[in-house]
């Protein structure tokens, strides 16, 4: 509510109750048990337009929800250290997830140890190992991703 319209309002209630005294005391009610009514039943009007529950809470009170997190795209991209160009930990096994999905689809097992040199061959030299190393930078990451493009869809001429 603006302050002027307040302002009209409450002038306009105290002419109205100045009326309402001149006129009750006319017709011979004492000034002071009008003045005292006027009080009393303002009092009401001020209590009867409290709030004293708050309708929307209902019992039991609702389970708080989890914050948002943010989405998977926007953590891995601030796992990578700008400065450093170190990865963090969620790239490095969300790649090495993708490397190893890639890598069974064909029948080859990244652990195996017999199937490194064949690994080896498809990916080339260096790439099983850029995941592997202490800190693993993003030209590790990028070079491992460029090695999974360059992977055939048909491994059989590679046999």
């Amino acid at each position: 509510m603006a302050m002027t319209a307040r302002v009209l309002l409450l002038g306009g209630g105290a002419v109205v109750a100045v009326v309402v005294v001149f006129v009750l005391g006319w017709l011979g009610f004492p000034v002071p048990f009008v003045v005292a009514w006027m009080i009393v039943l303002l009092a009401i009007g001020v209590v009867g337009r409290q709030v004293f529950f708050d309708e929307g809470a209902a019992w039991p009170p609702a389970k708080p929800t989890r914050p948002s997190r943010g989405s998977e795209v926007s953590r891995m991209a601030w796992a990578i250290n700008t400065r450093t160009g170190v990865a963090g930990h969620l790239v490095v096994r969300r790649v090495q997830g993708v490397l190893r999905r890639r890598l069974a689809h064909h029948g080859l097992d990244l652990d195996d140890p017999e199937q490194h040199a064949r690994i080896d061959a498809i990916l080339g030299d260096g790439v099983r190992d850029a995941l592997r190393r202490r800190e693993v930078r993003r030209t590790d990451i990028e070079l491992v991703l460029d090695a999974l493009d360059r992977i055939p869809n048909d491994l059989e001429e590679n046999r």
